[in-house]
């Protein structure tokens, strides 16, 4: 946190309050002013060391207002899934809301405007999240469970306007704020990185790393994560389980043209199938968070066979009733192997549908 308000520092003793604006906040009746309403003309960039006078924006932070949170939508390269959101996640920022009554740091926010404003949907917003996704999902849920603020009105979402923030520096705004955030995953940053890397900054990891202050090693591991394959990220119960150095020992293996790693990368992408496979069937027992996945997908990474034994275990299938093993699919040299014990208590039906799913999942072309 001490990172964090180190990126954000500087912008609070640079305010200037401008009547003009604050004449035009009380002539908009649809949405409430706060009564600190101040704008922040000529922000300077916080984190260019040496650079006091480093604009972001020459027109910065307008206005304090609170709004109903169903007219505002995150930014599409908001750093956070919103759709991982959830009580569990959001638990500090609930008891917060509840104990004071309302929100007290505001979000970020962008004005959407014409076609932009539509979802895709059908849906219209007003504005978009730039930094704040988890305070307008906490408020959107007190709402939702009826809780009242301190007024006894439903909670409203408590936002700055910036009305010419372009996506680079919302993106910069929106890092500087969530830096410090140790809930954002390794995996949910990456993707944001690889954008604003391929989308704002040309491709050119250098200029990247010294506009948001990070060194370029690390910028470059971050976003070499995002290289990790769809089937290996699936594998794991969600993406937040998902840490840099997982493919710090699996990614150097993926890029290399060498034939012994090259098996080795084929046997991390079965294992991880099979994770997949066994999770969504909800049949054999699976990693239940990200350390367990890794070590399975490294565990493959590194199998040696004994004596020409090319055996690999596919998937493994339980019976309903007792939770034994049922089936137990191979893949050898020759093809594919099921293994069926006799104790497992499975009826002879449960027997039929696994081995029909697990012809039609394995039994691909080529195999």
């Amino acid at each position: 946190m001490a990172k964090n308000r180190n990126l954000m520092s500087g912008i609070a003793d640079r305010v200037i309050k401008s009547p003009d604006e604050q004449a035009g906040e009380n002539a908009n009746p649809g949405r409430r002013p706060e009564p600190l309403a101040a704008n922040l003309g000529g922000v300077t960039n916080p984190r260019a060391p040496g650079q006091p006078d480093s604009k972001i924006q020459k027109t910065a932070i307008q206005r304090h207002i609170l709004v109903d949170p169903a007219i505002c939508r995150p930014w599409s390269h908001h750093n956070r899934a919103y759709e991982l959101l959830n009580e569990d996640r959001c638990a500090d920022l609930i008891a917060g809301f509840r104990t004071l009554g309302r929100q007290q740091r505001p979000a970020i926010v962008r004005p959407l405007i014409g076609d932009a404003r539509s979802d895709g949907l059908g849906g219209e917003h007003d504005f978009e999240i730039v930094s704040g996704a988890r305070r307008h999902w906490t408020v959107s849920w007190l709402r939702a469970h009826n809780e009242v603020n301190t007024e006894s009105e439903p909670f409203l979402f408590l936002l700055v306007v910036r009305d010419d923030l372009s996506d680079a520096e919302a993106f910069e705004l929106s890092d500087a704020e969530n830096r410090g955030q140790k809930d954002i995953s390794d995996y949910e940053r990456a993707k944001e990185y690889r954008w604003a890397l391929e989308n704002l900054y040309d491709g050119n990891a250098s200029r990247m790393a010294d506009a948001i202050q990070m060194d370029r090693s690390h910028l470059t591991r971050l976003v070499a994560l995002t290289e990790m394959p769809d089937i290996v990220v699936r594998a794991y119960p969600s993406i937040l389980d998902i840490r840099l150095h997982h493919w710090r020992e699996l990614g150097p293996f993926f890029s290399s043209k060498e034939k012994a790693k090259q098996e080795a990368v084929e046997r991390v992408l079965a294992c991880a199938k099979s994770i997949v496979q066994a999770r969504e069937s909800h049949s054999g027992k699976v990693p239940t968070d990200g350390a367990q996945t890794a070590a399975q997908l490294i565990g493959a990474l590194n199998k040696k066979t004994r004596g020409g034994d090319r055996t690999q275990i596919l998937e493994t299938v339980t019976a309903k009733s007792t939770g034994k093993v049922m089936l137990t699919i191979k893949r050898t040299t020759r093809g594919m192997t099921f293994d069926l014990p006799r104790s497992s208590g499975a009826t002879k039906d449960e027997v039929v549908d696994a081995l029909r799913r697990a012809i039609d999942e394995h039994l691909e072309a080529g195999e």
